[in-house]
């Protein structure tokens, strides 16, 4: 029993001194790193929050750090590592997905699809929709928007969803629910006008089939407010 006893100590110090001099060999710092997935964010910020810009043992990193160390960069829904000895990690990103922008000052809200804010910059990374109407105290980088007219932030994110959906809906630049009666989106040739916030799914859809047959080379008026009459056109005199 007492040869199984120093056996098994031996063994177990043999392996701790071996991983000890894996996790001091240079020949297994990081060299080569790969960072997929980012759209909003650049490499080298990934790089950095990771500390990867510092020489780094493959074994002293892992998915559990890298989410601790991107736990407040709220560009960031989820991080995983795959190693690939002896010296090279793909790092794969998961964005949170913009939906548009909120003004606020002087600076614009970056808002995602749960009406988080992820951001507040003066400047845009990706053209979204500019958002209008919403009314609101104060916010917090990382934390939903507390507006104080809730229903209107619904709406629009009811809207911002119907409209990915659509293929043939692009270049949507500003949203406008300052009227909850007459809300209104706009491209750079088209006033929209979607009316209230009822049936907002069935106008959308409307405005996907208008859009699919009719390109205007004039700036004008689209009248889709009114689900039970034909839509409008009207040019812009």
């Amino acid at each position: 029993m007492k040869k199984i006893y120093i056996y098994i100590l031996g063994t177990v110090t043999l392996v701790a001194f071996s991983f000890m001099l894996l996790m001091l060999s240079p020949w297994l710092n990081i060299q080569n790193i790969e960072v997929r997935g980012i759209k909003l964010l650049d490499e080298a910020t990934v790089i950095k929050e990771l500390k990867l810009d510092k020489p780094t043992n493959i074994l002293a990193i892992n998915s559990v750090v890298a989410k601790r160390r991107m736990k407040n960069n709220y560009y960031v829904e989820d991080i995983n590592i795959i190693k690939k000895f002896p010296n090279k990690i793909v790092v794969d990103v998961k964005e949170r997905r913009l939906i548009g922008y909120i003004p606020c000052i002087d600076n614009f809200l970056y808002i995602d699809t749960q009406g988080r804010v992820i951001d507040s910059r003066p400047d845009f990374k990706e053209p979204l929709p500019i958002i209008y109407g919403l009314n609101f105290d104060k916010f917090t980088i990382g934390k939903i928007l507390e507006t104080e007219n809730e229903e209107a932030f619904f709406v629009v994110m009811e809207i911002v969803a119907n409209i990915e959906e659509k293929q043939n809906i692009k270049g949507i630049n500003k949203i406008d629910i300052s009227d909850f009666n007459d809300i209104h989106l706009y491209t750079d040739k088209l006033d929209i006008f979607l009316g209230d916030s009822e049936e907002i799914n069935i106008k959308i859809n409307i405005l996907d089939a208008i859009l699919k047959k009719f390109k205007p080379e004039e700036k004008g008026f689209l009248y889709i407010n009114d689900i039970n009459k034909a839509p409008i056109f009207k040019y812009m005199t």
